[in-house]
């Protein structure tokens, strides 16, 4: 049986700027090996993402609802998810043209989850994203941030951005989550690791030998992971944070061994991170002691001696007699004064562009190190996690092939990229209908009309759904997004 749980909250920034959360998610539950789940963020300089995305997320969830069952064929389910999102897009042009508005005033990213037991199937457009726990016990990236060269987000309307793919592997745990959340898995400090994701960190969200929500609840799960992002420190994450879970107890995950589950020393590899980013930021001052170590002698092992130079005792070398004369001895030349001066002089200039470098309104190297490293990002100090949780967690930023140095801080307002300029999308396309072949999608609802129960997606709401949703008649379960 597949049991969820999601938690959505506004971030620390939109609190404190009286803007109201923009990240919406949902979950449907059908019968006991069929769930649907999504995750939409709001773009922040869209005026009203947060419709858009609470649209997003109820009308394809919806959608998927109405025309998946467990006996859909797998390419059909492909083509189905395909025509949520164009329904979902269509039901965002139709909000904007009822009210007179541009559509692009409602950007917002889409992440779209159907698991069918053990097999996951999955849209997706934007900078949200998924990982999935694997029978074989392995965290796994599933998507990846779709953001241009400049870190700007492809919102729903880049049509030509939309992926649709059936996971190749069979899960027992599917995680999605807004941007602001999702950065948290992958720490910029493993980012060359062979295992890139914060294995400790997934696993309290997402293995059911750590939750038991089949014995515990989904309720209490849920209530103990609100308690725990509420909890995340302010430097490490502002923005609006959003996760939704799916866990089929039933599957069981192989373990792997404990070295994979440890935490990494956080401490050792913010030091390396530093150093080499000190090295890349001031090359100037690390050129003596580069040279020095390039110029350091090294000790070669002497040659084996081959049969043509090897001498008996009973031989006599010829030489000129001369030559075994005793040599004077050398005597030790002054240095020059110049040569005194000069190396006198480099320490002081060392130091003296050191302090240049942070007196002329350099904010980069600091107590902690530098604050915007190498790669554009900068990984946040630890935090101290529950003890059913890792011990310990750097968060950091995920890396996404679409995006050069593959970095984003999470550390930015909302609203704002990495650079400090308003969030905004590339040139947009002209939106388009369901593609040729495809389900052609249904007629818009009219979400305020529609007589459905409410279903609260984020922070915003003021009266949220009860944590348990409701049954209705047909068995159907429907897992609010209120917090």
């Amino acid at each position: 049986m597949i049991y969820a749980y999601g938690v959505s909250l506004s971030g620390t920034y939109h609190i404190k700027n009286n803007i109201v959360c923009q990240d919406y998610y949902r979950i449907l539950r059908v019968g006991k090996d069929l769930a649907f789940a999504a995750v939409a963020d709001g773009l922040g300089s869209a005026a009203h993402s947060d419709v858009g995305s609470r649209i997003a997320a109820t009308v394809s969830t919806d959608y998927c609802r109405k025309s998946i069952t467990m006996k859909t064929d797998p390419q059909q389910i492909l083509e189905i998810i395909h025509a949520s999102f164009a329904a979902a897009l269509g039901a965002v042009e139709k909000e904007a043209g009822q009210n007179d508005r541009s559509p692009d005033l409602y950007d917002t990213t889409l992440t779209l989850a159907v698991l069918i037991r053990d097999t996951l199937y999955y849209g997706h457009s934007g900078d949200s994203g998924m990982i999935a726990l694997t029978a074989e016990g392995l965290y796994e990236q599933v998507t990846w941030q779709q953001r241009d060269q400049e870190g700007r987000v492809f919102p729903l309307f880049f049509t030509d951005m939309w992926e649709f793919k059936r996971f190749e592997k069979k899960v027992s745990s599917v995680l999605l989550a807004t941007d602001g959340m999702l950065e948290t898995f992958f720490p910029v400090l493993i980012k060359n690791d062979p295992v890139k994701i914060h294995v400790s960190l997934a696993q309290f969200f997402m293995c059911n030998r750590k939750l038991r929500i089949d014995k515990v609840g989904q309720e209490e799960i849920q209530a103990q992971k609100k308690d725990f992002i509420e909890k995340i420190p302010d430097e490490q994450v502002n923005d609006d944070k959003t996760v939704a879970v799916l866990i089929n107890p039933s599957i069981k995950s192989k373990l792997q061994p404990k070295e994979y589950y440890l935490e990494p020393d956080w401490a050792e590899l913010k030091r390396k991170h530093d150093e080499a980013w000190k090295r890349e930021a001031y090359p100037g001052l690390y050129k003596t002691q580069n040279a020095a170590e390039e110029q350091k002698p090294t000790q070669h092992a002497q040659p084996h001696a081959t049969p043509h130079t090897v001498q008996h005792a009973t031989q006599q070398p010829a030489t000129n007699p001369a030559a075994r004369k005793p040599s004077a001895p050398q005597r030790r030349r002054k240095p020059s004064i110049p040569k005194i001066i000069l190396l006198a002089a480099v320490p002081v200039l060392v130091v003296a562009g050191f302090l240049f470098a942070m007196l002329s309104g350099n904010d980069n190297v600091g107590e902690n190190g530098p604050s915007v490293p190498v790669n554009g990002a900068s990984p946040s100090p630890p935090i101290q996690m529950p003890e059913s949780a890792p011990q310990t967690a750097t968060w950091g930023m995920l890396e996404s092939p679409a995006t050069p140095g593959g970095l984003n801080t999470s550390a930015t307002p909302a609203g704002l990229t990495s650079a400090g300029t308003p969030e905004v999308t590339p040139s947009r396309p002209d939106s388009t209908a369901t593609p040729a072949g495809l389900i052609p999608a249904e007629p818009t609802p009219d979400l305020a009309a529609s007589g459905e129960p409410p279903i609260d997606g984020n922070a915003s709401d003021p009266t949220p759904d009860p944590v348990n949703g409701n049954d209705d008649e047909n068995g159907e379960h429907q897992e609010p997004g209120s917090q």
